[in-house]
């Protein structure tokens, strides 16, 4: 299963509690990303990145509020995610970066 780690820096601006009607996700097959805003629509943000594949937003004018979470190589991300869970590869390496 694929987990994001987020750091302890920024948890106590997580929401404790999501309700599913107030996400709004989207996945961009173009730019293989995924964005979920926990907001119910895309508001303004400003992108911190936590790793080289997750970066979480914060409301622009209250940097303790956390508008949402986007997963950049999302595609990439979650192989990875798995490799480091024990899952199986699912795509060998050569497919991943051909030469």
């Amino acid at each position: 299963m694929a987990s994001i780690t987020i750091p302890e820096s920024v948890q106590e601006y997580f929401p404790r509690k999501l309700n599913p009607s107030q996400l709004w996700v989207n996945y961009d097959p173009s730019a293989d990303s995924l964005t979920v805003y926990f907001t119910e629509a895309p508001v303004p943000s400003v992108w911190e990145d936590t790793d080289d594949y997750v970066y979480i937003g914060f409301a622009p004018e209250n940097e303790t509020l956390v508008t949402g979470v986007m997963i950049e190589h999302f595609s990439q991300w979650l192989l990875l995610s798995g490799q480091r869970a024990g899952e199986p590869e699912g795509v060998g390496k050569e497919a991943r970066n051909p030469a």
